[in-house]
């Protein structure tokens, strides 16, 4: 599957994500640079694709499909739309293999995630499912995790909301990592990656 990325224009500021599987550049109703003239007003700068009208922001994944297509309304737009930005996962990731090899990543997601999250179909690929999953589980199907591997990475998410720091050092993180990774994994937490 090709990666697109994705921009929704929030007020607060731009929230950039890479996701495959749905085409995002559809998100501007293009796949190059917009021309001033098709450009859609600030107030409501997302373009429908299929019927290229403009529509604010707070009518995305509202519940109601504004656009003829009901993409604006994609459940993986929607919980992508919630996440950390895909670049980030993807670097924060990437920073935990640099700095402490390429197995690292097995106390979390388990066995499949050797050889820097090769078998796993790579870093982008871990950090799109992460983004795109609404679910732990959605996550577990999404890179064929194995049943023991899933419940494992449910149980550092529950520690993790549970505020049990002492689950995270018994996986070999250490305690300058700890801040990074409890952060990191609230924030999937609180997007309701464990409902």
């Amino acid at each position: 599957m090709m990666s697109i990325i994705l921009r929704i224009l929030l007020p607060f500021g731009i929230l950039v994500a890479s996701v495959s599987g749905i085409d995002l550049s559809r998100l501007y109703g293009h796949s190059g640079v917009q021309k001033r003239s098709d450009a859609c007003h600030p107030y409501e700068p997302f373009k429908c694709p299929m019927d290229a009208h403009c529509i604010s922001i707070q009518y995305l994944c509202d519940g109601a499909p504004d656009c003829s297509d009901g993409y604006d309304e994609d459940p993986r737009l929607c919980t992508a739309a919630k996440r950390p930005p895909v670049e980030e996962t993807a670097s924060f990731l990437q920073s935990l293999i640099a700095s402490h090899g390429p197995n690292y990543l097995e106390k979390l997601f388990g066995s499949k995630a050797r050889d820097a999250l090769a078998p796993l179909g790579g870093i982008e690929k871990v950090a799109i499912a992460l983004s795109e999953s609404q679910t732990i589980e959605d996550f577990g199907a999404a890179l064929h995790l194995m049943r023991s591997d899933l419940e494992h990475l449910r149980s550092v998410f529950l520690a993790v909301e549970n505020g049990d720091l002492g689950m995270l050092k018994s996986l070999g993180i250490k305690d300058s990592e700890l801040g990074d990774v409890k952060f990191f994994l609230e924030k999937l937490v609180n997007t309701g990656f464990l409902d």
